[in-house]
C-alpha cells in the first residue's frame, strides 16, 4: 500500500467511525480499505476500444436494455438502470458491444443521469454521425429510495433524440420508443 492510500485509508476509517459507528473489530478491521477500493471501482472508467466500420445497412439499430450502476454526484449513492439506443447509420457502423462500452465507461464516476444522458449521445454522434440517434435511459435512484422522500421503485427517464428521432414528422422516433417499450 502506497504512502497516499495509507493516508486515504485513515480518513475513511476516521470518517466510517465517526458518521456510522463503524466497529474496529474483525468485521470492520478492512472495512476502510474496501470502502475506497469501491469508490475507485465505482468512479474509474473502462477505456472504450473504440472500431466502427463502414455502413452497408441503413435501417434503424437498436440495441435494448444495457444494464448500468453509477453513482448520484450529489449523494454518492448508486442509481441503477438500463439504457436503449438507437441510430439509423449515415456512413459507419459500430459493433453492438460498443454501445455496452459506451455505456459503461461514461457511468463510472459521480454523474447525474441528465449528464450521463447526454455523454453517450454526443459521443456516439461524434463517432458515428448517423443519420439519427436515440439514447433513453431509466433508473432508480437510491438516493429516493432508501433516504429523502424514501419512494421504492420510483424510476427516472432521460432520453437525447437527435437527427430523424428528433423529427416530430418522420416516424422514427416513434417507431424506436414502441421498440423499447416492447410494441
Amino acid at each position: 500500500m502506497s504512502e497516499p492510500d495509507a493516508d486515504l485509508i485513515k480518513a475513511a476509517r476516521y470518517l466510517l467511525k465517526h458518521t456510522t459507528g463503524l466497529q474496529d473489530d474483525e468485521h470492520g478491521t478492512e472495512t476502510p480499505e474496501r470502502f475506497m477500493r469501491m469508490l475507485r471501482e465505482m468512479t474509474t472508467p473502462k477505456d472504450i476500444k473504440w472500431r466502427d466500420f463502414t455502413a452497408d445497412y441503413d435501417e434503424m439499430i437498436v440495441v435494448r436494455d444495457i444494464p448500468f450502476v453509477s453513482l448520484c454526484n450529489h449523494h454518492v449513492v448508486p442509481f441503477v438502470g438500463k439504457a436503449d439506443i438507437g441510430y439509423i447509420p449515415h456512413e459507419r457502423m459500430a459493433g453492438l458491444s460498443k454501445f455496452a462500452r459506451v455505456v459503461h465507461h461514461f457511468s463510472r464516476g459521480l454523474q447525474l443521469q441528465e449528464r450521463l444522458t447526454r455523454q453517450i449521445s454526443d459521443f456516439l454522434s461524434e463517432k458515428l454521425q448517423p443519420h439519427g440517434l436515440a439514447v433513453v435511459m431509466e433508473a432508480e435512484h437510491l438516493c429516493m429510495t432508501l433516504r429523502g422522500a424514501q419512494v421504492p421503485g420510483t424510476k427516472t427517464y432521460t432520453a437525447m433524440m437527435t437527427g430523424y428521432f428528433n423529427d416530430h414528422d418522420r416516424t422514427a422516433k416513434h417507431e424506436f420508443l414502441s421498440r423499447i417499450n416492447g410494441g
